[in-house]
């Protein structure tokens, strides 16, 4: 599990508590609240006074300079200036969006397991693809036993021997080795052995659709989410003037 990982057990339980709704719904209210905590932390945050006063010094920076009509050696005391004044607005800007786009983080990386991919429908297997493409992958599906179980891939070289075996705890296309950056997003379906001879193994896995129409990228989960998420940031922007 990584960082950013962390809150899925619960916000897995806020969806099941909607979990009678329609997928494009539960989306939208996921982008709906995503952007309202974003907004709201950065307003909390931000010093908006302070980046009021900064728009206005950069813009009577800005007017100071243009209408300047001598030397450039006298003009760069007025570029310094200007680019003082943009440096501490983009620092005053800067660290509160940064910090406001955490929780966001936390929610993308669930949803991205959560609604991104299906397994494949009972009875049919997927062709899997491996690195290096000389070993052999086969998609196991679960025995019906009245317990759950994930499918599992089972990885053999040319002698037929099994060199890496992965439990689908969830539908992830695309297993490999562990790297630096599954400290921060992990792979909920593990990571093959490091010293294993198997670098990765992609699995396509039919794409979760929650739109009727159109094609099928605009039919997957970012599409309602984002929609939402953009809609009641700038709303609340508006709304709450914020800088």
């Amino acid at each position: 599990m990584g960082i950013f990982d962390a809150a899925g057990p619960v916000l897995t339980w806020l969806d099941s508590q909607v979990a009678g709704m329609p997928g494009g719904i539960r989306l939208a209210l996921w982008g709906l609240l995503s952007g309202l905590i974003s907004m709201l932390l950065y307003r909390w945050l931000s010093d908006q006074d302070g980046i009021g006063r900064g728009k206005r010094e950069l813009k009577a920076a800005q007017e100071t300079l243009n209408a300047f009509d001598g030397d450039l050696q006298d003009a760069w005391p007025l570029m310094g200036r200007l680019l003082r004044i943009s440096l501490g607005q983009v620092a005053r800007v800067g660290w509160p969006a940064v910090v406001a786009s955490l929780p966001l983080l936390f929610v993308l990386s669930w949803m991205s397991i959560s609604y991104g991919y299906h397994y494949p429908p009972a009875g049919s297997a997927p062709r899997i693809e491996t690195r290096p493409a000389e070993l052999k992958a086969r998609w196991v599906p679960p025995v019906p036993t009245g317990q759950h179980a994930p499918p599992r891939i089972v990885v053999t070289d040319g002698a037929g021997r099994i060199v890496a075996k992965v439990n689908m705890k969830a539908p992830t296309p695309v297993i490999g080795k562990h790297r630096w950056w599954n400290a921060f997003i992990g792979n909920p379906s593990g990571y093959l052995p490091d010293r294993g001879q198997t670098e990765r193994i992609a699995i396509p896995l039919p794409r979760a659709q929650y739109l009727p129409i159109g094609p099928e990228w605009i039919r997957s989960w970012e599409i309602p989410f984002f929609i939402s998420l953009i809609t009641v940031s700038l709303v609340l922007k508006w709304v709450m003037r914020i800088a």
